[in-house]
Protein backbone atom coordinates (compact mmCIF):
# COMPACT_ATOMS: atom_id res chain seq x y z
CA UNK A 1 0.00 0.00 0.00
CA UNK A 2 1.39 3.39 -0.90
CA UNK A 3 1.76 6.10 1.82
CA UNK A 4 -0.32 8.17 -0.46
CA UNK A 5 -3.41 6.32 0.13
CA UNK A 6 -2.76 4.71 4.10
CA UNK A 7 -5.49 5.52 6.29
CA UNK A 8 -3.95 8.55 9.11
CA UNK A 9 -4.00 6.24 12.07
CA UNK A 10 -4.33 7.86 15.74
CA UNK A 11 -2.28 6.81 18.35
CA UNK A 12 -2.81 7.02 21.71
CA UNK A 13 0.59 8.12 23.96
CA UNK A 14 1.00 7.26 27.35
CA UNK A 15 1.02 10.39 29.43
CA UNK A 16 0.80 11.70 32.99
CA UNK A 17 -2.83 13.75 33.54
CA UNK A 18 -1.84 16.75 36.03
CA UNK A 19 -5.72 17.18 36.65
CA UNK A 20 -8.57 14.95 35.85
CA UNK A 21 -11.40 15.83 33.68
CA UNK A 22 -13.42 13.91 31.23
CA UNK A 23 -12.20 16.31 28.56
CA UNK A 24 -8.76 15.11 29.12
CA UNK A 25 -10.17 11.30 28.36
CA UNK A 26 -10.47 12.23 24.50
CA UNK A 27 -7.19 13.98 24.87
CA UNK A 28 -5.47 11.21 22.92
CA UNK A 29 -7.85 11.06 20.16
CA UNK A 30 -7.88 15.29 19.38
CA UNK A 31 -5.31 16.29 16.96
CA UNK A 32 -2.02 17.58 18.12
CA UNK A 33 -0.12 20.51 16.79
CA UNK A 34 3.19 21.42 17.68
CA UNK A 35 3.74 24.92 18.63
CA UNK A 36 7.28 24.49 19.98
CA UNK A 37 10.31 22.02 19.12
CA UNK A 38 13.85 21.26 20.34
CA UNK A 39 15.74 19.59 17.37
CA UNK A 40 18.60 18.83 20.13
CA UNK A 41 16.55 16.62 21.93
CA UNK A 42 17.32 13.62 21.05
CA UNK A 43 21.21 14.12 21.70
CA UNK A 44 20.35 15.55 24.84
CA UNK A 45 18.06 12.57 25.78
CA UNK A 46 21.35 10.28 24.36
CA UNK A 47 23.59 12.46 27.11
CA UNK A 48 21.29 11.39 29.82
CA UNK A 49 21.13 7.76 29.16
CA UNK A 50 25.26 8.15 28.63
CA UNK A 51 25.09 7.50 32.18
CA UNK A 52 24.28 4.24 32.86
CA UNK A 53 26.46 2.96 30.23
CA UNK A 54 29.41 5.03 31.91
CA UNK A 55 28.48 3.03 34.99
CA UNK A 56 28.43 -0.38 33.78
CA UNK A 57 31.37 0.52 31.88
CA UNK A 58 33.01 1.29 35.00
CA UNK A 59 31.96 -1.02 37.35
CA UNK A 60 32.65 -4.42 35.38
CA UNK A 61 36.33 -2.95 34.19
CA UNK A 62 37.38 -2.39 37.86
CA UNK A 63 38.04 -6.08 38.62
CA UNK A 64 39.92 -6.60 35.68
CA UNK A 65 41.76 -3.63 35.86
CA UNK A 66 42.82 -5.14 38.87
CA UNK A 67 43.32 -8.83 38.12
CA UNK A 68 45.53 -7.49 35.04
CA UNK A 69 47.51 -5.68 37.24
CA UNK A 70 48.18 -8.44 40.24
CA UNK A 71 49.18 -10.26 37.32
CA UNK A 72 51.81 -7.91 35.54
CA UNK A 73 50.02 -7.10 32.91
CA UNK A 74 49.29 -3.20 33.66
CA UNK A 75 50.90 -0.96 35.88
CA UNK A 76 49.67 -0.54 39.47
CA UNK A 77 48.60 2.70 39.08
CA UNK A 78 46.29 1.80 35.82
CA UNK A 79 43.49 0.96 38.41
CA UNK A 80 43.53 4.46 40.11
CA UNK A 81 43.76 6.04 36.34
CA UNK A 82 40.93 3.90 34.94
CA UNK A 83 38.45 4.53 38.29
CA UNK A 84 39.21 7.84 38.77
CA UNK A 85 38.38 8.48 34.65
CA UNK A 86 35.12 6.27 35.09
CA UNK A 87 34.27 8.20 38.17
CA UNK A 88 35.27 11.59 36.92
CA UNK A 89 32.99 10.66 33.58
CA UNK A 90 30.17 9.39 35.46
CA UNK A 91 30.09 12.39 37.78
CA UNK A 92 29.86 14.50 34.83
CA UNK A 93 27.16 12.95 33.13
CA UNK A 94 25.26 12.52 36.34
CA UNK A 95 25.44 16.78 37.07
CA UNK A 96 24.46 16.99 33.08
CA UNK A 97 21.39 14.60 33.24
CA UNK A 98 20.49 16.78 36.36
CA UNK A 99 20.61 19.93 34.36
CA UNK A 100 18.37 18.36 31.45
CA UNK A 101 15.80 16.88 33.32
CA UNK A 102 12.62 17.95 32.49
CA UNK A 103 13.64 19.89 29.82
CA UNK A 104 10.91 20.40 26.80
CA UNK A 105 11.31 19.14 23.70
CA UNK A 106 8.02 19.26 22.14
CA UNK A 107 4.63 21.49 22.94
CA UNK A 108 1.53 20.74 21.33
CA UNK A 109 -1.80 22.16 21.73
CA UNK A 110 -4.98 20.41 20.51
CA UNK A 111 -7.63 22.00 18.35
CA UNK A 112 -9.89 23.80 21.14
CA UNK A 113 -6.15 25.22 22.72
CA UNK A 114 -7.73 24.21 26.15
CA UNK A 115 -4.77 22.01 26.57
CA UNK A 116 -1.22 21.18 26.19
CA UNK A 117 1.25 18.18 25.60
CA UNK A 118 4.43 18.79 26.80
CA UNK A 119 6.80 15.68 26.00
CA UNK A 120 10.44 15.92 28.14
CA UNK A 121 13.32 14.39 29.15
CA UNK A 122 13.20 12.90 32.60
CA UNK A 123 16.53 12.34 34.58
CA UNK A 124 17.58 9.07 32.48
CA UNK A 125 16.49 10.30 29.22
CA UNK A 126 13.73 8.87 28.48
CA UNK A 127 10.72 10.85 26.77
CA UNK A 128 7.93 11.59 29.06
CA UNK A 129 4.65 13.35 28.35
CA UNK A 130 2.43 15.23 30.66
CA UNK A 131 -0.89 17.05 29.18
CA UNK A 132 -1.78 19.93 31.43
CA UNK A 133 -5.00 22.44 30.91
CA UNK A 134 -4.13 25.94 29.59
CA UNK A 135 -5.40 27.54 32.53
CA UNK A 136 -3.26 25.54 34.91
CA UNK A 137 0.31 27.46 32.98
CA UNK A 138 1.76 30.25 35.26
CA UNK A 139 2.49 33.06 32.49
CA UNK A 140 6.22 34.09 33.62
CA UNK A 141 5.51 37.75 34.64
CA UNK A 142 3.42 35.87 37.32
CA UNK A 143 6.12 33.95 38.72
CA UNK A 144 7.85 34.87 42.11
CA UNK A 145 11.23 34.06 41.11
CA UNK A 146 12.14 35.41 37.22
CA UNK A 147 14.76 32.98 35.58
CA UNK A 148 18.64 33.97 36.34
CA UNK A 149 19.45 32.43 32.96
CA UNK A 150 17.93 34.28 30.01
CA UNK A 151 18.29 30.96 27.43
CA UNK A 152 16.05 29.03 29.96
CA UNK A 153 12.74 29.85 30.74
CA UNK A 154 11.08 27.88 33.65
CA UNK A 155 7.87 26.46 32.62
CA UNK A 156 5.34 26.46 36.18
CA UNK A 157 1.99 25.36 37.11
CA UNK A 158 -0.63 27.24 39.02
CA UNK A 159 -1.85 23.69 40.74
CA UNK A 160 1.71 21.69 41.88
CA UNK A 161 4.63 25.06 42.37
CA UNK A 162 6.84 22.63 42.79
CA UNK A 163 7.03 20.82 39.67
CA UNK A 164 8.91 22.68 37.00
CA UNK A 165 10.08 22.20 32.89
CA UNK A 166 12.83 24.21 31.41
CA UNK A 167 11.88 25.36 28.06
CA UNK A 168 15.34 26.66 25.84
CA UNK A 169 14.41 30.24 24.32
CA UNK A 170 17.64 30.43 22.01
CA UNK A 171 17.75 27.09 20.40
CA UNK A 172 14.20 25.81 20.12
CA UNK A 173 12.12 26.74 17.56
CA UNK A 174 8.74 28.10 17.54
CA UNK A 175 5.88 27.39 15.07
CA UNK A 176 2.63 29.74 15.90
CA UNK A 177 5.03 32.74 18.02
CA UNK A 178 1.21 34.41 19.03
CA UNK A 179 -0.11 31.05 20.18
CA UNK A 180 3.48 30.11 22.16
CA UNK A 181 3.40 34.12 23.56
CA UNK A 182 -0.18 33.52 24.24
CA UNK A 183 0.30 30.17 26.58
CA UNK A 184 3.58 31.02 28.00
CA UNK A 185 3.58 34.72 28.52
CA UNK A 186 7.47 35.52 26.62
Amino acid sequence: MSLAIQPVQKRRLATESITKNPANDQAGFTEWRTVYSLPSIRFVAAISKLKVYQTVLTAAGMPIVFALGNAGQLSTDALAIYSAVGISGLVTLTLASYAAANLVGFIYVNEQQDLIKLAYVDFWGRRQESLLETEDLLPSCEQASPSRLRFVSPICLRSDPKKRYKLLNRFGQVSDPQLFEGLFGD
